[in-house]
């Protein structure tokens, strides 16, 4: 069937081929949880040693057994690299242990360093000092926490490992106290800190290879499921019922080719187009009110129930015919609960209200293009948005997987500042 989409026809395919409507490249940005978003780097001590590159590993076995039992391994640090050498430290950790002025009375600011020149000699001493290849390592010892500076040094004198000179170079760093949750925090630590290693877990929100797994599915037709949403928005805001804001629901298939099951423009101004625009319109059938809307209806006719019709508050069936398209040929699942196994892609992030129901509905994942910080409930970031992130809390009885759909060509624009909600 053949729709016109401004100046240029589309062909419909509920199953997206190639062929299908238009679309711009893009990729998909994993959303964060609350979790992520806000947890600031927390920051412990550690004691670090310089020893020997050649008898290394028999030194670390030997302060290992030196330890009291109870703290012969770094439990809490086993996202750090136990041994670090000196060109792969960031230049802080540099002047910190090779150069002779008291650098951990010193403020780590860059506004400090500028103000300060010994820091400015102190950073020249660290990148001459390590700008060779030396015959050493440092030895990430054990937690501040765990044994005091002076404990640690008389283990080493008064034990010393073979290797390890008579007065050993101990000293105490600053290093990230939680495992980081991206290879990209990771990198960041190390820069800063440490050498961090990303053991791709994610204490704050859903595994990371749940999340690889389920955006290695969805990217080959993202672009063109959105690209459908896009159309059924401005099929409603050309039709005046709505504004341009779209919803597609997608059944992705255990055995066979995802195929698209509902779509569904913005009616909030009424079939007519006769609704208030200085209102908030009809709250019921925004986009996502609508789609789940029209899932519903779907059950409903499957399993033969007749009720009475609520057309009239929800817009719960096709208005403009791009919906009618989709709806007439796309199949549900019979016997399936709410929105349960189904996808849904918006051409905006749902407001709060919307959010909510894409939760209550059970769908398993949500792609939005448009980040709506003044309404939105799903990212979770304060600077801009609310910071709800709706899709990932402990507190909630369901969760799903969220992600952004970002356009390639618009991926620069500024993020909105409407009040609308979505």
């Amino acid at each position: 069937m053949l729709l016109q989409s401004g100046p240029q026809e589309i062909d419909v395919d509920l199953h997206c081929s190639s062929t299908a409507i238009p679309h711009a490249a893009g990729h998909l940005v994993a959303l964060r949880t609350r979790a992520e978003a806000h947890v600031e780097v927390e920051v412990t001590h550690a004691h670090v040693v310089q020893v020997a590159q050649k008898s290394a590993n028999t030194l670390l076995r030997a302060i290992e057994d030196a330890l009291p039992q109870s703290t012969n391994t770094t439990v809490t640090l086993q996202h750090l690299r136990r041994f670090a050498k000196p060109s792969s430290l960031p230049i802080l950790a540099q002047r910190r242990l090779e150069c002779p002025l008291d650098h951990e009375s010193r403020s780590d600011h860059s506004a400090d360093h500028e103000a300060d020149p010994h820091i400015h000699r102190s950073t020249d001493c660290a990148r001459d000092h390590f700008a060779t290849e030396t015959p050493f390592l440092y030895l990430l010892i054990c937690a501040a926490t765990t044994l005091s500076h002076e404990q640690v040094l008389d283990i080493l004198i008064s034990r010393p490992p073979k290797g390890l000179d008579s007065s050993p170079r101990l000293h105490t760093i600053p290093v990230p106290a939680q495992a980081p949750t991206s290879e990209e925090q990771a990198l960041q630590w190390s820069r800063e800190y440490w050498p961090t290693v990303y053991k791709k877990h994610n204490p704050y929100g859903p595994h990371p290879s749940l999340v690889s797994r389920a955006e290695e599915a969805l990217r080959p037709l993202a672009a063109e499921w959105m690209a459908l949403a896009k159309k059924v928005g401005w099929e409603a805001s050309e039709s005046s019922i709505g504004e341009c804001i779209g919803a597609v629901v997608v059944d992705p298939g255990a055995d066979e080719a995802p195929v698209a099951v509902v779509a569904a423009g913005d009616a909030r101004w009424g079939k007519t187009g006769s609704g208030s625009h200085q209102s908030s319109g009809n709250v019921m059938t925004h986009a996502v009110m609508r789609a789940i809307g029209m899932v519903a209806r779907k059950r409903r006719e499957l399993l033969a129930i007749h009720e009475e019709d609520l057309r009239n508050a929800f817009l719960d069936y096709p208005t403009t015919p791009m919906e009618e398209t989709v709806f007439s040929q796309g199949v549900v699942t019979a016997g399936g609960y709410l929105c349960t196994e189904l996808e849904i892609f918006l051409t905006h992030e749902p407001c709060v209200m919307c959010s909510m129901a894409i939760l209550h509905s059970r769908f398993s994942r949500v792609v939005f293009a448009t980040r709506m910080p003044r309404t939105g409930g799903l990212a979770a970031e304060t600077r801009p948005g609310l910071g709800y992130g709706l899709w990932w809390l402990p507190e909630l009885n369901w969760k799903l997987l969220a992600w952004q759909w970002v356009d390639e060509e618009l991926q620069d624009d500024p993020i909105p500042t409407t009040d609308i909600q979505a």
